[in-house]
This record gives structure tokens, C-alpha cells and sequence, in this order.
């Protein structure tokens, strides 16, 4: 079913870039010598070229097409998009797909002088084309979202256990719809008490796992996932699957959190697994670097106003402690620096129990200051530490150094997430922010993923998502 959905929109696709790569040379023909006609609604003069015609660039337009289809093909324009933001990803395959097809179209006009040679409608057909194929398929993407979510050709799935690695996967199948599953429920023997983030209002228990025969029944799922047995037959359980035409599939053994580092291998017929720490490219590296950099310096500036008014807002309501608190943090390769942040709580705030978590019921803000943390613009300052190279935009979030140590303690190879540089916001903070601040057995695997997947592709979402979670004020405190 799911190859069926994408394949009809992959078509679909196809099908309206045919249609509209036409218009988008004629809109850039009409750009370029035809500008004049519309000079009394622009209000300035053009030259008018009555010699160039569009005959011109239609009588060539089979051969165009025939080298900018396989182009977008090659460029991963018509491959499924799915995951964290596809739309990212699909505007990323246009821009390319575009790019690479104007460069062959222009390379043709030095070739062969039969074909139309202004550089210009060549330059205005990637402008157009950009916009008007994102917008195009975008809207395909979104049509194609909301027939996933009316449970058109979607797997229908049910869940066998409820551990961590159970409600990773429903929480995917939740957040993603594009990977083309429907949540039918889990079967365990009770609601786990520490639910994921994005699994709070939507779980679904369906109760014991022996009772599965009953709602095989009455669900007819596709497809089972078993991640714990706990004490059912798995030859029972496979036998049953069959009978009824839905397909059986097993969590790995290793999915623990480590298994993010895991890499398969195959020593002639003998699985092999080893965990090695992944070595991000260096040409992508070098732009996350630009970017923070950029980034922080650019928002140092344009926000400068802002920021003084808040120094003195704090100083206002809280006259006897500093406006800037720094505190001391891990960052990487377990090195400790001074983490900066607006000060948004009164004076030794923690003079009286040590190091504690911030909860929901804290009593120590200043003034104001539950606000600041609420909107994240206590952490600002901390620009200046990205500017120090302490930090970055985009990376697990720093822990303070006796957390750090207790968790040690309690989570092996904790220090893992020390492999690259903290950032302002990440992964976690975009799963579930301050609810995963107690609980970092649970922060660890979203931090061990990203360092597993990062790109900078993946910073680019979640800064754009992340602007999301902080105008929601999603679960912050």
C-alpha cells in the first residue's frame, strides 16, 4: 500500500513539473524582452525586443524537458521525502534540481547556436522555476500529508510492549506521518509511568499482551512490531500473524540507547556490531561553524536594544544581584566553561539546597524572571560563549558538571554526548525540553542521535522547529 501512495504522488509530481516547466520559460521570456508591456503598471520604461520570439524556446522545448526530468530525477526530486520536516529536504532536491538543469540548459547554448542564447531568460527560468516548482510542491506535499492523515494507504501498526524502544517507534509513527504508518495502540501489561514527551496525549493501551489473538481480530492490523515478549510464545504469536495476513517484525536485541552508534558488518555470513563514534564531513562542519558565528554575531547586533533593556529591567527588580549569571557546564570533550545567562532568580539562589533541578513550583524567580525563562531569552547571552567558541547553535545541551558526575554514575558512557559542542538548543530540546530534564536516561538517546545523524541540514530544522517550541512556550519552566 505505502509504495502504491508513493508512487502515485511521485507521479504526480513528474506530471506537473512536465506541465509547468513550459510556463516557467515563458513567464522568463516574457521577463526579458516583454517587460515593456507592463511598464505603466511599474511605473518605469523598458526595452521592447520584437525580434525574439517564443516560438523560439517552445520548438525547443522536447529537449528541454528531456534534460531537466532526468536531471530532477538525479537530483533526488522525486525520491520519498520523509522524516523530520520533508519539506526541507524537497525544497533542498528542487534547488539543486533547478540549479543543475540551468547550468546543462546554458552549457547547450554554447553548443548548438540554433538554441535561444539569452543568458538572462536562462537566469530568470532558475528564479521562476525555483518558486514555482517549491510552491507546487509543496502543495503535492501537503495533499499527500493530508491524505496520510485521513489514514489513506496508511500500514496500520500495533505495538507489542511499551519500553523505550516501543514508544521510540510509535513516537516516530506519531511526529511523522510521512513515513506512512497509523498507530493502532500498544499492548502491555500497564501504561509505562514515564511517558515520552510526544506520547502524552496520544498512547493508546489496549491492554495485556496475551489478549493480542483478540485484537488482531478486531484492529486486522498490517503489521506488528514486537518489542517485548514478556511471556508470549513467538512461535504462537508468528503462527497467528500469518493466519491472518499481517506481518511479524522484532526489535533488535541491542536497541538500547547505544545502539545509535551501532554499526552492522558482515564477516562472511557472521554478524558483526561495533560501536564507533561517527566523523562528521568537513565541509559541513566548516559551515555549522560559519553559521554559529554568523549567527550569533548578526543577533548580537539586531537584538543589542533589546538586551540592554532587559539588563536594566533585571537590575530594576532585582537591584542587589548581578544581571548576568554564569554557571559552569560541560562542554566538549568534557571541558568546563562559564555558561552565561540573563540572571532570572534571586541572589545564591541554591545557598541553602546545592545543585537542584528547575521544577514547575519554583518559588525563587525574581520579577519577571519565570518569563524570561519561559520565552528562552534568559539564554541570549550565551552568543557571547558561541562568539568564545565555547558553545554552538545547534549541539546537545550542556549539563552542569555534578550532574554530569551523577549521571556518569548511573548511565554508562554518558559521556558520549560530550563528543561535540553544546549548544543553545538541540535535539532534546525540541523533543521535549524541560520534561527531559529529569529524566536524562531518556535525553541521552535523543543526544546520542543527533551526534549519530548529524548534518547541516539536521541544525537547519531544528533551529527552524525550534522557533516553533519556544512560541508555544512547549513545556518550558
Amino acid at each position: 500500500m505505502i509504495k502504491k501512495r508513493l508512487l502515485r504522488f511521485r507521479l504526480f509530481r513528474l506530471v506537473t513539473d512536465i506541465f509547468l516547466i513550459p510556463i516557467i520559460f515563458v513567464f522568463a521570456y516574457a521577463l526579458k524582452f516583454k517587460l515593456a508591456l507592463f511598464s505603466d503598471f511599474l511605473f518605469f520604461h523598458a526595452k521592447v525586443y520584437p525580434q525574439a520570439q517564443v516560438e523560439a524556446y517552445l520548438n525547443v522545448m522536447a529537449l528541454i524537458l528531456i534534460i531537466w526530468i532526468p536531471t530532477f530525477y538525479l537530483c533526488g526530486m522525486y525520491h520519498p521525502f520523509v522524516g523530520l520536516m520533508p519539506e526541507v529536504d524537497e525544497f533542498i532536491a528542487i534547488v539543486k534540481g533547478i540549479s543543475l538543469a540551468t547550468v546543462m540548459t546554458m552549457a547547450i547554448t554554447f553548443l548548438f547556436k540554433s538554441f535561444p542564447e539569452s543568458r538572462y531568460v536562462v537566469f530568470y527560468t532558475w528564479l521562476i522555476g525555483t518558486l514555482v516548482l517549491s510552491l507546487a510542491h509543496m502543495l503535492i506535499h501537503t495533499l499527500e500529508l493530508r491524505a496520510l492523515r485521513l489514514g489513506k494507504d496508511r500500514i496500520r501498526t500495533l505495538i507489542i510492549g511499551a519500553d523505550d524502544a516501543a514508544q521510540d517507534i510509535v513516537e516516530r509513527i506519531v511526529q511523522y506521518p510521512s513515513l506512512g504508518y497509523r498507530y493502532l495502540g500498544n499492548l502491555c501489561l500497564a501504561p509505562p509511568h514515564k511517558l515520552h514527551f510526544h506520547l502524552q496525549k496520544t498512547f493508546i493501551d489496549l491492554g495485556p499482551p496475551d489478549s493480542y489473538a483478540q485484537q488482531i481480530l478486531l484492529l486486522k492490523p498490517d503489521l506488528i512490531i514486537v518489542s517485548d515478549l514478556q511471556s508470549l510464545s513467538p512461535e504462537a504469536l508468528q503462527t497467528f500473524c500469518k493466519s491472518q495476513g499481517c506481518t511479524l517484525k522484532k526489535v533488535s536485541a541491542d536497541a538500547s540507547w547505544l545502539s545509535s552508534f551501532a554499526v552492522f558488518e558482515d564477516f562472511d555470513g557472521i554478524p558483526l556490531i561495533s560501536y564507533e563514534t561517527p566523523k562528521p564531513p568537513l565541509l559541513e562542519m566548516f559551515a555549522k561553524i560559519l553559521m554559529d558565528y554568523s549567527l550569533a554575531l548578526i543577533i548580537l547586533i539586531l537584538f543589542s536594544p533589546i538586551l540592554f533593556a532587559i539588563a536594566v529591567l533585571i537590575k530594576v527588580v532585582s537591584p542587589k544581584g548581578p544581571i548576568l549569571y554564569t554557571q559552569e557546564r560541560v562542554g566538549q570533550h568534557g571541558n568546563v566553561f562559564g555558561m552565561l545567562k540573563f540572571r532570572t532568580m534571586v541572589p545564591d539562589a541554591e545557598s541553602q539546597t546545592g545543585p537542584v533541578m528547575v521544577t514547575k513550583e519554583d518559588a525563587r524567580y525574581i520579577p519577571f524572571g519565570q518569563f524570561l525563562r519561559k520565552t528562552s531569552i534568559d539564554e541570549l547571552p550565551q552568543l557571547i560563549n558561541i562568539l568564545k567558541g565555547e558553545m554552538s547553535v545547534v549541539g546537545p545541551r550542556p549539563e552542569r558538571p555534578f550532574f554530569v558526575d551523577a549521571f556518569e554514575k548511573e548511565i554508562p558512557h554518558f559521556h558520549l554526548r560530550h563528543e561535540m559542542k553544546g549548544g543553545m538548543t538541540g535535539w532534546a530540546q525540541i523533543n521535549g525540553r524541560a520534561v527531559l530534564t529529569n529524566r536524562p536516561e531518556h535525553k541521552i538517546r535523543y543526544d546520542l542521535y543527533y551526534i549519530k545523524n548529524w548534518s547541516f541540514i539536521l541544525d537547519i530544522k531544528i533551529l527552524i522547529r525550534t522557533i516553533s517550541v519556544v512560541f508555544q512556550g512547549e513545556e518550558a519552566y
